[in-house]
C-alpha cells in the first residue's frame, strides 16, 4: 500500500495529487501556490501541446483560496483539497461550453456541474481547465476544426490518443496530476497507453454519468460508457476514484456499489492473455505483459495463459449496438461540422458492420448479455485478467482515416480496448516502461465494481517499473 508522504521537489506541479494534499493537510504549502506552479507550467507546455483549450484561472484561485481560508481556520478538509484536476470537453461545468470537440456546441453552456465535478468540488479538488477531445469525443485521435490537433509529449509523429487524448497529455505534461476521462471504446485506456501514464475506466454506473446540457444517452452508451480518472500513479487514480463517486447526483444508473472488499489486496489467479487472434503483438506489448506477469508473480499471484472470451466477438457486439445508433444521429452530426476526418473515420467504423434491422439490435443485446456472462465464468476461476492495452504501439496520426479494409484491422489492433468496453467492465492501464521513445504498458481488467482489485494489482506492477512521467520530464 503507498503511503503518504510530503513532496521533496521544489515545484507543486511535479508533486502527485496523494503528495499535494499532504502538503496542503500539513500547512506546508498553500493550495494557491500550487494552482499558480501548475498554472506556471501549463503556460509553459501548453502552447506546443494543445492539451487544456480553456481555463478559468480567477475561478481555480478564487477556489484556492476557500481551501486555504478552511485550512487556517482549523475545519474540516476534503481527501482532494487543493489539488488541481482537469475535466474533459464533453460534462458540463457550469458556466462554460460543452463542445465535446464540435464547433457547432460552442454556444452550449452548461447551467450546472455535471454529477462528477460536483463530486470533485466536494472533495477538495481544484478545477483548473478543460482538456482537448475529437469531435462527439468519437476518434482515438485527439484533434478537430474547433481547437485543433493535441500533441503527444513524447512522439509528435504519433497520436495522442482519443478521445481523452487532451486528459492523458495534461497528465503526462506536468499540467495536474489527475484528469477526468471517458471510455466506451477505450478512450480513457488508450491515451494513458499512449501517454505512459495511469488511466482507469471504471465500472460503468460506479461514477455518475447525467450531464444537464446532454440528452439522454441511448442503450449502448447507458451500458458501455464510463468515466474514470487519469493520473500520474496508482494511488493518486485511487484518490480520484473514491471522489469521482461520492454521490449519484440525479443520475439513474448510479449504483450506490460498496468500493472495498475484504479480499481486495489478496494475490489471486491471473488469466494472461498473450495471444489475440487474428494479430500479432509488437514485440515491446509482448515484453510489457512478460514484465507485469514476473512482478505479479514475485507478489504471490498466480498467472497463467489461458484464453479469455473472443475478443472479436466483443468488437463485432459492440459495433452492431454502437454503430446502429450512431446511425440515429451522430454521424449526421458528425458530418455537418464539415471536418472529413470525423466524417471519414466515422462512416468507416459504421461500414465495417453489416445493417443492423429492429431484430438485429436486439440479437446483438441478448449476444451481449452471453459475451458478459462468459467473462463472469472466466471471473470466477480468474478474478484478474492481463491483457494487452493496445497490440501495437501508439498509432501514426491517421491511421483511422484509410479503407475500411484498413479500419476493420485497426479495431482487431484495440479489440482488447472495444470488447472490455463491450461487456461493462472495469479496466486499469498500467504504465511499465518505454521502447523506441515511446511509452509501453498493460491492461488490468477484473469483474464489474472491483476496481479496488485493479488497482491493487497495478500498484505491484508500477513498484516494479516506477512512474514514466520523471522519466518524460527529464528529456526536456
Amino acid at each position: 500500500m503507498s503511503t503518504c508522504h510530503l513532496p521533496t521537489s521544489s515545484e507543486p506541479w511535479r508533486w502527485h495529487a496523494t503528495e499535494i494534499s499532504a502538503a496542503i493537510h500539513a500547512g506546508h504549502v498553500s493550495s494557491a501556490e500550487v494552482v499558480e506552479s501548475v498554472y506556471a507550467r501549463i503556460e509553459s507546455v501548453n502552447p506546443s501541446l494543445n492539451a487544456i483549450v480553456h481555463m478559468d484561472r480567477d475561478r481555480a484561485l478564487a477556489s484556492a483560496a476557500i481551501i486555504d481560508r478552511q485550512r487556517s481556520q482549523g475545519r474540516a478538509m476534503g481527501p482532494l483539497s487543493g489539488v488541481p484536476v482537469s475535466i474533459k470537453l464533453n460534462v458540463d461545468v457550469q458556466g462554460e461550453a460543452t463542445t465535446n470537440g464540435t464547433p457547432l456546441w460552442k454556444a452550449r453552456i452548461a447551467p450546472d456541474d455535471s454529477a462528477v465535478v460536483t463530486n470533485l468540488r466536494r472533495a477538495g479538488a481544484i478545477v483548473i481547465g478543460r482538456t482537448n477531445t475529437p469531435p462527439h469525443s468519437f476518434r482515438w485521435f485527439t484533434e478537430n476544426t474547433l481547437h485543433g490537433r493535441t500533441t503527444n509529449p513524447w512522439m509528435s509523429s504519433v497520436t495522442s490518443g482519443g478521445s481523452s487524448g487532451g486528459a492523458g497529455v495534461c497528465v503526462a505534461a506536468g499540467m495536474g496530476p489527475i484528469a477526468h476521462g471517458t471510455d466506451i471504446a477505450g478512450s480513457i485506456r488508450y491515451p494513458a497507453y499512449v501517454n505512459g501514464v495511469v488511466g482507469l475506466r471504471a465500472t460503468p454506473g460506479r461514477i455518475p454519468a447525467h450531464h444537464p446540457t446532454t440528452p439522454q444517452r441511448f442503450f449502448g452508451l447507458q451500458a458501455m460508457s464510463a468515466q474514470g480518472p487519469l493520473a500520474r500513479s496508482i494511488a493518486d487514480a485511487r484518490l480520484a476514484l473514491e471522489a469521482m463517486a461520492a454521490g449519484g447526483g440525479v443520475d439513474p444508473l448510479w449504483v450506490d456499489s460498496r468500493m472495498h472488499y475484504g479480499d481486495d489486496r489478496a494475490p489471486v489467479r491471473v488469466a494472461l492473455v498473450d495471444e489475440i487472434r487474428g494479430v500479432e503483438l509488437d514485440p515491446p506489448v509482448l515484453d510489457a505483459l512478460r514484465k507485469a506477469a514476473a512482478a505479479l508473480t514475485a507478489a504471490g499471484y498466480q498467472v497463467e495463459r489461458v484464453s479469455m472470451p473472443d475478443l472479436d466477438r466483443g468488437v463485432d457486439i459492440w459495433q452492431r449496438i454502437v454503430m446502429t445508433e450512431c446511425k440515429f444521429g451522430m454521424i449526421a452530426a458528425a458530418d455537418a461540422i464539415g471536418d472529413p476526418n470525423i466524417s471519414i473515420s466515422v462512416h468507416n467504423m459504421a461500414r465495417c458492420v453489416p445493417e443492423v434491422d429492429l431484430a438485429g439490435y436486439a440479437q446483438a443485446i441478448a449476444d451481449r448479455d452471453n459475451f458478459r456472462r462468459e467473462w463472469c465464468e472466466r471471473f470466477a476461476q480468474y478474478p484478474l485478467a492481463l491483457l494487452p492495452t493496445s497490440c501495437h504501439a501508439p498509432l501514426p496520426w491517421g491511421s483511422d482515416l484509410g479503407s475500411v479494409a484498413e479500419m476493420k484491422a485497426l479495431l482487431r489492433v484495440q479489440s482488447p480496448l472495444i470488447a472490455v468496453a463491450a461487456s461493462g467492465l472495469p479496466g486499469l492501464h498500467v504504465p511499465t516502461g518505454v521502447a523506441d521513445g515511446l511509452p509501453v504498458g498493460v491492461q488490468l481488467v477484473a469483474g464489474s465494481f472491483r476496481e479496488m482489485r485493479l488497482l491493487n494489482a497495478g500498484e505491484i506492477i508500477e513498484t516494479e517499473c516506477g512512474h514514466l512521467n520523471e522519466v518524460r520530464w527529464t528529456q526536456e
